[in-house]
């Protein structure tokens, strides 16, 4: 029988957790909300501004939320009074739309009060978001709407475009409509035995960041003998301009959405009650992205952070393999863990460095900066855990010695299992020194200029990668050529971009060391030139070099200052534009893609 006093206790404590979860969801759907006004305005600074304070929000409401249980008395780590907390925090939060996300922020609140190594089972909340019979009886009405296939297509997509809540102001929504029924009729889904559409499927809501925003809708395809519907992506590019909105791609297959939705770009502001109704649907377009991979596109990144682990600990019960060090070079800075047959890697920061004036609060900071920043699209985003434990015997020996030499505060052996104090979980990927050893010398031309491309988007967003060798920069799942090392990366307006000095005499040409006097910031981009440019084949370093030989040259990277410093900022959009002007995008063609 329960004791009077702990169940009075209990019910406290859910209700302060409650309460804590109630205010942080407020601001972060206020802030959602209000948002929408920046983006149609084209206002991209506040937006920007608004997108990293609502990252911050989660964190600010934990911290807040466990200090009113330590001012009630209520913060000590009693399991019988947090086991009946659960059991309330379950019953005062079941009919809520955003039940799974409620439940992530009592998880929050627990393994910081219990310092929890692994998972606490009987305080936790462990179960999938996808349990059906726990959800089923919430609904979200008006969420979506079906458009019928009609006579004129003209007509329904001017419905499409007019269904978004709030209005979209369209600078010509008629002519939108033709140009998307244009272009829909001539790349339209047929079923695979032949039948065509029946319907759209809208969302209501805009997908939306920094100068990009998106309606996002599946066209249902019946074929001719089946009564099964089979879908496929609807995803309309808008662009606000001072006159209005205009529509500025038409995406139709998943391999055009995944970008739209990668990890390499900022969270989306979607205005959701229910989240796992949005993740459900972009399943059903994106059958490969995982479930924590879509909440975290949606802003639901701490959420998407459980799953990300409930996927790993499912992972390991249906695999035999054994954690080994990553493939590729070593760091300097980090150890790189991860499963082969597992589709991300674990970052550890080392104890001790092998690049000069790094410390750990400077990697820490590198890392905060990126998963708050605008990554676009050449940034990996990372996901921080803290107290991760693994069997011992899923780790090969030469893997947990690496872990055990190099990061011994981080890493250490407890009986049978490695606890991992702190870690980054960032998407697998191919290292480019690597792909280039194995690609055809056509994809290693196309990969050599993506690369360049890389280094340019980035600078466009006064992000400067710092460290350009090609072992920093990797080929994802989607084929794109990403940056994955930040342990240099700055402001592109903070360095001083330099020509080499002419030696003054013989001495100083022949010494070993720079004959110039070096600054902090200084960078010199024509000493870049045997790590950046490929020596052979011939092919390859002609593509970079009519691509990019501009890198090379201290004029490129002034002007990208002067072009920053005015405001004129370019963009890579994830698709390739109607309306390429809207963007001013670093380079007109399309980037090219390697599998």
């Amino acid at each position: 029988m329960n004791d009077p006093d702990t169940t009075a206790a209990a019910f406290e404590v859910a209700s302060v957790v409650h309460d804590g979860f109630d205010q942080f969801y407020a601001e972060f759907m206020a802030l959602t909300r209000s948002a929408r006004a920046s983006f149609d305005a084209a206002a991209w600074a506040r937006l920007h501004s608004d997108s990293q304070a609502r990252i911050d929000l989660y964190q600010r409401h934990v911290r807040q939320t466990l200090e009113r249980l330590q001012a009630r008395g209520l913060g000590a780590s009693d399991q019988t009074l947090w086991k009946q907390a659960h059991q309330e925090y379950a019953a005062a939060t079941a009919d809520r739309l955003d039940v799974e996300v409620a439940e992530t922020f009592f998880n929050a609140i627990t393994r910081k009060v219990f310092e929890t190594v692994g998972v606490h089972a009987e305080i936790e909340f462990l179960d999938s978001d996808t349990d059906t019979d726990r959800h089923a009886a919430h609904d979200a009405p008006g969420l979506s709407r079906a458009f019928a296939k009609t006579t004129s297509l003209v007509a329904l997509f001017e419905d499409v475009l007019r269904f978004p809540d709030p209005d979209i102001e369209w600078r010509d929504v008629s002519a939108a409509a033709q140009w998307l029924a244009e272009t829909f009729a001539s790349r339209g889904p047929v079923a695979d035995n032949g039948g065509g559409f029946e319907h759209i499927e809208v969302r209501r809501v805009l997908f939306y960041r920094t100068r990009e925003g998106y309606i996002v809708a599946r066209v249902g395809v019946r074929a001719a003998d089946s009564e099964m519907l089979q879908y496929h992506p609807v995803v309309i590019a808008v662009q606000p301009t001072p006159a209005g909105m205009v529509v500025d791609a038409l995406l139709m297959t998943t391999e055009e959405i995944l970008p739209v939705f990668a990890s390499t770009r900022s969270y989306f502001f979607v205005d959701l009650d229910k989240p796992s109704d949005m993740v459900d649907f972009l399943a059903s377009l994106m059958p490969a992205q995982t479930r924590s991979e879509l909440y975290v596109s949606i802003a639901h990144h701490r959420h998407g952070k459980s799953l990300i682990y409930r996927e790993l600990v499912e992972h390991l019960e249906r695999s035999t393999d054994r954690f080994v060090e990553a493939p590729g070079i070593r760091g300097l800075v980090m150890s790189v863990f991860t499963l082969p047959s597992y589709r991300n890697v674990f970052k550890v920061i080392r104890d001790r460095f092998e690049k000069p004036a790094t410390t750990r609060e400077g990697v820490l900071a590198s890392y905060r900066a990126v998963f708050r920043g605008q990554r676009a699209g050449r940034l990996a985003d990372t996901q921080e855990f803290e107290h991760l434990a693994f069997d011992r015997d899923r780790f090969t020996d030469a893997c947990i010695a690496e872990l055990l030499s190099k990061a011994p505060s981080c890493v250490r052996v407890e009986g049978s299992r490695v606890i991992v104090d702190h870690c980054y979980i960032e998407e697998k990927m191919t290292p480019l020194n690597i792909y280039l050893q194995t690609a055809s010398e056509a994809e290693a031309c196309a990969a050599i200029v993506e690369y360049g491309d890389a280094i340019e988007e980035l600078a466009a967003h006064n992000i400067f990668a710092g460290d350009l060798l090609w072992k920093n920069f990797g080929v994802n799942r989607s084929g794109q050529l990403v940056l994955y090392d930040y342990d240099e990366i700055q402001p592109l307006l903070d360095m001083k971009f330099r020509a080499v000095p002419e030696p003054r005499s013989w001495e100083e040409e022949m010494s070993a060391q720079p004959h110039y006097r070096v600054g902090e910031n200084d960078v010199f981009p024509e000493e870049w030139r045997p790590f950046v440019v490929p020596r052979s084949p011939p092919a390859v370093r002609e593509a970079f070099e009519a691509a990019h030989s501009d890198l090379l040259h201290p004029n490129f990277w002034r002007k990208m200052q002067r072009d920053l410093s005015a405001g004129r900022v370019r963009v890579n959009l994830p698709y390739r534009a109607r309306h390429p002007e809207l963007a001013a995008p670093v380079r007109a063609r399309g980037g090219s893609k390697h599998r």
